[in-house]
């Protein structure tokens, strides 16, 4: 945590039409949420990104490489990095696809599956405490709006993981 106050407002900044600016009030969210997660990332030892990718093989065993880039939106080089050192950590393995020998279909190993389910807990208490000031309504409603936003801003191709997926 910094020793900053919680936003430009409190600060007593006037942030006119920057109250309403999605870039704006986005960023100064992540930043907040990275620091409220950092704790649990060196606890870990989790790599940025690690906890999502663990999640997405778990729910999706079998799924691609390139369905797990468009899924978690990195450049193809970034995610490529990340699944070749979770590889090599024993967390997850490649494996031929059945219906094509080209594709790598991606699975957690038994050591994969108990590191995220020793997280898993800390994981839900983290969500829990950053949407703690909103109601399980307002929870819903903001997931929901969140995921419009996304559906309607994401890549006609079909190619969100950046310029070099």
């Amino acid at each position: 945590m910094t020793d900053q106050p919680d936003g430009p407002a409190e600060a007593g900044l006037r942030l006119g039409h920057l109250e309403t600016d999605l870039s704006f009030v986005t960023r100064i969210l992540r930043t907040r949420i990275q620091e409220r997660n950092a704790l649990f990332y060196r606890a870990h030892g989790a790599a940025g990104g690690e906890v999502a990718v663990l999640c997405l093989i778990a729910m999706n065993p079998g799924m691609t490489q390139k369905d797990l880039a468009r899924a978690v939106v990195l450049r193809k080089s970034a995610l490529t990095k990340l699944v070749n050192e979770m590889d090599g950590q024993g967390l997850i393995e490649r494996r031929k696809d059945c219906a094509d020998l080209r594709l790598n279909a991606l699975h957690l190993t038994p050591l994969g599956q108990e590191r995220l389910a020793r997280m898993r807990p800390e994981m839900t208490a983290l969500q829990d405490a950053l949407l703690a000031p909103l109601s399980p309504g307002e929870r819903g409603m903001l997931f929901e709006l969140l995921w419009r936003l996304v559906g309607s801003l994401e890549d006609p191709s079909g190619d969100d993981a950046g310029p070099d997926a």
